[in-house]
Order: structure tokens, then C-alpha cells, then sequence
């Protein structure tokens, strides 16, 4: 924190956005998982009730973007999906969990924090308000909060899989350029992949409907010859969606390991 820093603190959403039009370059804080400068004015987000709020449905479970990590976790995996209850349970460690918070694990600047994987295969749902509006984006298609906008809810549906991974590579309890996550949803039916989620995150992402509409309707058990070619078209996949300086090969050889190491549980 700069020496002569000021931190606001909301006790509703209308103040933020009060905040945020009276107070040029505030910055947001979410109660993120990671080490960054405080800014010489900011607004924090973790007294606001409406964003501490949790909810589970029959069919969905809804969180407050300022609940911590350490309060989902104590939801318990019966009640989360697998994918989601592994992931949390990887991140940092208990005092980092304690202070941390799932808006700020999910808008982390400089890399996708270890969330990212597991809610972009659970097509996770976020809400985002402004002064004037609310919007409603697919995790999947998520790269940053708009302007003016702060992220208030995340919507998890709770559907059933019969193969739920999660796998997370790099250090363990802190995030560094080699740290990702990978999930891996499946369904079958009839002998036949009914349905297949795919996500890989860090300093890159990997999430390919495309991909994924290939092989579902695939026959199991899956051969060596068609996890092969699997295997081929995700590697020329991520070579296509991941361009630039992250793109560790080391992160790639471990995705493609990931992957092929998943599908031989369908063989």
C-alpha cells in the first residue's frame, strides 16, 4: 500500500458506483489471490451484504462475488460440483482462503487464477452492474469486468457428470507463470460420449466448443488411434489460441498430458 493511500469502504453497490464517478483512477478491491500494489485511492467490496450473499437452488448454486474462498469451501464438496470442490481446496492456503474472495480469484489481472478452468466447464454465469445497467456474460466467453462495471454474481450450475477432473500443475499454494488448472467434464450415454467440457487456464486458456462438439457422439471405450488424433487436433488448438510471451511449452506439453491422461480413463 502507498505511503499516503486511502481505502473506502462500501457498504452497498450504489456507493461503489458513487466511488467510482466522484474518484478518478479508483481502483476496485475484491479481496483478490494475489500480491499487487494498492492504489493511491481505492474502494473495497467486502462489507457489501448483497455481494456476500450464497444461494443454492435446485438447480444452480449463487454466489456473492465477495464470499471468500474459505466460506465455499465450507459448503462442502457433497453440495458443490466435484471440479469446483477440488479447485478451491488447491488455492493458497488457509489465511490467504480467509481474506481472499471468488470475485477476486476470477478478476486477477496478468493470469486466469485457479478458478477459471472449472467454472468455464460448469458454464458458470456472471452478473456485472454498472450505475445503469446489469448484464449477464457466460464464464466462457469472460475476459475482463467492462468499464464502470463491477462483477456481483456468479451462478454455478449444479448438473451431475460421470467423469468430473480437476488437476492443477505449477507450485502448489501460490500462482507463478507455470501455474494452470485443467477440467475435464464427461457424460455417456448409449456407449457414446453424450457430452464433454474441456478448459485449461493460466497465463493461457484453452476452451474449444468446436473441440468439443468433435467428439461427442464419439463410440467408447476410445481407441489409441482416435485418442491420437484427439490429442493431434487439441495440440494445434492451443497452439492457435495461444500466441505471445505466456505461452510456456512446458504448460502445453503438461495440457496435452492432462488431456490424453483423461482420455484413457474413457477407454
Amino acid at each position: 500500500m502507498q505511503k499516503n493511500s486511502t481505502v473506502f469502504i462500501s457498504k452497498s453497490v450504489s456507493d461503489v458506483f458513487y466511488h467510482m464517478k466522484n474518484v478518478s483512477e479508483i481502483q476496485i478491491l475484491a479481496g483478490c489471490t494475489q500480491t499487487r500494489a494498492v492504489a493511491e485511492k481505492s474502494v473495497s467490496l467486502r462489507e457489501i451484504p448483497e455481494l456476500n450473499i450464497v444461494e443454492k437452488k435446485e438447480r444452480f448454486i449463487e454466489f456473492g462475488s465477495a464470499v471468500t474462498i474459505s466460506r465455499m469451501i465450507s459448503i462442502g464438496g457433497q453440495k458443490l460440483p466435484h471440479v469446483l470442490a477440488e479447485a478451491l481446496e488447491t488455492i493458497a492456503t488457509e489465511p490467504v482462503r480467509n481474506m481472499g474472495t471468488l470475485g477476486g480469484n476470477i478478476c486477477a489481472q496478468d493470469t486466469r487464477h485457479t478458478l477459471w478452468a472449472p467454472l468455464a466447464v460448469l458454464n458458470a454465469r456472471l452478473e456485472l452492474k454498472s450505475q445503469n445497467e446489469t448484464i449477464f456474460i457466460p464464464f466462457n466467453r469472460f475476459t475482463s469486468v467492462p468499464e464502470k462495471h463491477i462483477l456481483t454474481k456468479v451462478r454455478i450450475p449444479l448438473d451431475e457428470w460421470e467423469v468430473e477432473i480437476f488437476k492443477r500443475v505449477g507450485p502448489s499454494s501460490i500462482i507463478t507463470p507455470l501455474s494452470a488448472g485443467f477440467a475435464f467434464l464427461v457424460d455417456t450415454q448409449r456407449g457414446m460420449i453424450a457430452n464433454i467440457r474441456i478448459a485449461y487456464a493460466g497465463r493461457m486458456f484453452f476452451y474449444s466448443p468446436e473441440f468439443e462438439n468433435r467428439i461427442i457422439g464419439t463410440r467408447l471405450p476410445l481407441s489409441e488411434k482416435t485418442t491420437d488424433l484427439l490429442i493431434a487436433e487439441a495440440d494445434a488448438l492451443y497452439d492457435k489460441q495461444n500466441t505471445g510471451d505466456g505461452c510456456s511449452p512446458i504448460l502445453k506439453a503438461q495440457f496435452l498430458n492432462l488431456l490424453r491422461n483423461s482420455f484413457e480413463q474413457l477407454m
